[in-house]
């Protein structure tokens, strides 16, 4: 009890460190992990100095680091803890976004690092059970470690708390952990994390701050800049660097380089350039944050290229784009989350365009017509079919002609002939009653088609095999009747290549007013979009959701099927 006592006397009137926690770090702090001599250098990650000036500063009670991986958030997080404990030691508690990862990080980083700490390590129990891998009892305060989840974040009353990996609490958890220090007027909150999703805790604790984004130097003009990959990272794209549309990464990464927004100074990745840019600061966005919160923001851009090159970042980028329009989206969301700092949006990622009605009427002719197709979708009790009519050119342009509901076989076959579709121009959906269907096709001279989830089908032309949306035709018997053909087609693929026409990003697709079908006809070709989902290794990817009445849709899709079997265009134009 006496020893107690004495070391508590001699914390409570011994003379504060007035130095910077830089500083202090520097004489007192060791790391295992640290590529400089065990030491904490502010000089080698500067932009770590102003968010532990901020933490330091009695004006600011919460920090908010949202930052890259590999860019010292940990490490500033040790730094911190270790100030605070050896130079205003209370109740601390250290959260973590699950169990093991708390003893994990105790174990191998933390208290090594308290132990090795010259000013800490005189407070360390002599019983050597108050000691464990989620608790310290010091002789001046108590550190916890623990997970973000109710049975830890229950009853303590704590003055410092130090949150890691943020963004991966569960909902609610964050508001828990502030709640534990309460009591304290001289409260301290350090919340580091790299970003997850748009709107998480984490995100609306950044957005609250003053959102401070890390700004380099321009070497041209001397102006501060921020900088975002997008708008200042630059790379060739030409015949040596994409030759046949395909990139040549070694190629890429010797034309990489950071442009200045704004005098278009363009700096080369080398140790001196990133010495002389990194003579920035931080600039505020957030004109007005919540009291006593200071937020901070880097990305991997900040990095020395002994760490991580521009070029080695534009690579994964690119890499990543295209697993994206594969459709796994996986390795982009853990570029823009990881390497740039960035929040996930959690969005489609396929933009939604709304039909753009055009002023031609229902039915006209149309001088470039080259034929027509009329596409039908069955319903499962062969009650209901919805029939969308289009013509097309020979360059791939088309125009709705009607669209219709109806209720038999019959009114099917009367629309054909209105219309003036040939009968091997009218396909229908043969997924429901499928017997009944393809004998109905044979009786009036229709195809069949069936949607399938393949990317693709191989088609053997000349020797060579080609890749298409749709498989060759196959006959399936139809009762007393001529089987007629069927073609199978990729459900994935065609809808990108129908979103890719509806936004105008493809060949002409044109609408017309189709009078008290229109808002049917508008809620239906809108009905599926891009979500992302787990596959069943666990990895994100996007996926076609229907959400509402998709006929029109299909329709539509079939019509795009029809077209490519027709070869009025291809999925490569």
């Amino acid at each position: 009890m006496q020893r107690i006592i004495k070391d508590c006397c001699k914390v409570a009137f011994a003379e504060k460190d007035t130095a910077t926690i830089p500083d202090w770090a520097l004489d007192h702090v060791r790391l295992r992990e640290s590529p400089y001599g065990n030491q904490f250098r502010a000089s080698e990650t500067p932009w770590l100095i102003e968010p532990l000036a901020a933490f330091a500063d009695p004006a600011i009670e919460e920090v908010v680091l949202n930052c890259a991986a590999q860019t010292g958030k940990t490490v500033s997080m040790q730094v911190a803890t270790a100030w605070a404990i050896a130079n205003h030691p209370g109740p601390t508690m250290m959260v973590m976004q699950d169990e093991d990862a708390a003893k994990d990080f105790s174990k191998e980083r933390l208290m090594p690092m308290l132990e090795s700490c010259a000013p800490i390590r005189e407070q360390f129990p002599r019983d050597r059970h108050r000691k464990t891998n989620t608790e310290l009892f010091l002789t001046t305060c108590t550190l916890k470690l623990g997970a973000a989840n109710n049975n830890f974040l229950r009853s303590w009353s704590i003055r410092w708390l130090f949150g890691d990996e943020v963004s991966a609490w569960r909902p609610g958890m964050l508001a828990r952990a502030r709640a534990r220090t309460t009591r304290y007027w001289n409260r301290k909150h350090w919340l580091s994390s790299t970003p997850e999703e748009e709107g998480s805790d984490f995100d609306a604790a950044f957005q609250a701050g003053t959102c401070e984004h890390w700004h380099l130097q321009c070497q041209g003009c001397n102006e501060l800049f921020a900088p975002a990959f997008y708008e200042v990272v630059r790379w060739d794209a030409n015949e040596t660097t994409k030759p046949n549309g395909v990139w040549d990464y070694e190629e890429v990464a010797k034309t990489v380089r950071m442009v200045c927004p704004h005098c278009e100074h363009s700096h080369e990745n080398t140790e001196a350039n990133w010495r002389a840019m990194s003579r920035g600061g931080y600039k505020a966005s957030n004109p007005n944050p919540t009291p006593r919160v200071r937020s901070f923001s880097f990305s991997q851009l900040v990095l020395p290229p002994s760490v991580m090159p521009w070029a080695d970042l534009v690579v994964d980028f690119l890499r990543a784009k295209q697993h994206a329009a594969a459709g796994y989206i996986q390795p982009l969301r853990e570029f823009v989350t990881l390497r740039l700092a960035e929040p996930w949006k959690a969005t489609n990622h396929v933009d939604i365009e709304k039909v753009v009605v055009k002023d031609y009427e229902p039915g006209a002719e149309w001088e470039d017509e080259a034929t027509r197709f009329l596409t039908v979708d069955v319903q499962a009790y062969l009650e209901e079919f919805w029939a969308v009519c289009r013509s097309w050119s020979k360059t791939g342009a088309s125009r709705l002609l009607t669209f219709r509901r109806l209720t038999s076989f019959e009114d099917i076959e009367n629309m054909r002939k209105e219309y003036n579709v040939a009968p091997q121009r009218t396909f229908l959906d043969v997924g429901y009653q499928r017997a009944r269907v393809l004998a109905e096709c044979g009786r009036y001279g229709w195809m069949g088609m069936r949607g399938e989830d393949v990317i693709d089908y191989a088609h053997n032309i000349n020797g060579h095999t080609v890749r298409r949306m749709f498989s060759k035709p196959t006959r399936v018997s139809a009762t007393g009747r001529t089987a007629p053909p069927v073609f199978r087609w990729s459900n994935p693929t065609t809808k990108d290549v129908l979103q890719l026409l509806k936004s105008g990003k493809s060949h002409p697709w044109e609408v017309c007013d189709l009078g008290d079908l229109a808002d049917e006809y508008a809620k239906q070709i809108d009905s599926e979009r891009k979500r992302e989902v787990l596959d069943k290794h666990g990895r994100t990817t996007l996926r076609w959701i229907s959400f509402r009445a998709n006929h029109a849709w299909d329709c539509e899709l079939m019509q795009v099927v029809a077209a490519s079997i027709a070869k009025l265009f291809s999925t490569a134009d």
